[in-house]
């Protein structure tokens, strides 16, 4: 597995690539050796390590930043996910940003009747953040609902509101 990463300003983010396709990202570590350490980790095999940017990082860090919504072209590696949570995150990556879903429609959007629980769980074993948009999730009566597994996260919020200023 390879892992990459790369200084955002002040911070750093990574991502993992299993045989070239995205395993994971993360961002605003503090230091290259906590970025290094945490996905190495989460990576659970011996990494190969690289510090450089990527078009991924790029995006990531756009997305973090609120400069920029465009992604690359992105092969996942869904190992892991049931086919019905793939479903959900796949279209997940069709909310333009800017625009928000509730847990139940995006649910009803892939054929999930009641499925606003299960989409939540999937949100919250969302490993690709913010790259999926998990934060264009929210609940049906308009509250912001839950973000990296805390309710009323502010990055939650802040990425809604960095988007719908673009």
């Amino acid at each position: 597995m390879k892992l990459i990463v790369s200084r955002n300003d002040d911070t750093w983010s990574g991502i993992l690539l299993n045989q070239g396709k995205l395993f994971y990202t993360a961002s605003s570590f503090k230091s290259k050796d906590e970025a290094i350490s945490r996905l190495s980790k989460i990576a659970d095999v011996e990494v190969e390590i690289e510090e450089r940017t990527h078009p991924i990082i790029e995006a990531m860090n756009g997305i973090v930043n609120g400069t920029s919504f465009d992604l690359p072209e992105i092969e996942f590696d869904f190992s892991g996910f049931t086919e019905k949570e793939i479903s959900v995150l796949k279209e997940l990556l069709k909310v333009p940003a800017g625009e928000i879903v509730s847990y139940g429609e995006l649910a009803k959007r892939v054929g999930i009747s009641h499925g606003a629980r299960f989409v939540g769980n999937v949100m919250m074993k969302n490993r690709f953040g913010p790259i999926v948009p998990c934060h264009r999730v929210i609940r049906s009566n308009g509250d912001l609902g839950k973000f990296a597994g805390r309710l009323h996260h502010p990055l939650k919020e802040q990425y809604l509101k960095q988007e719908k200023a673009i």
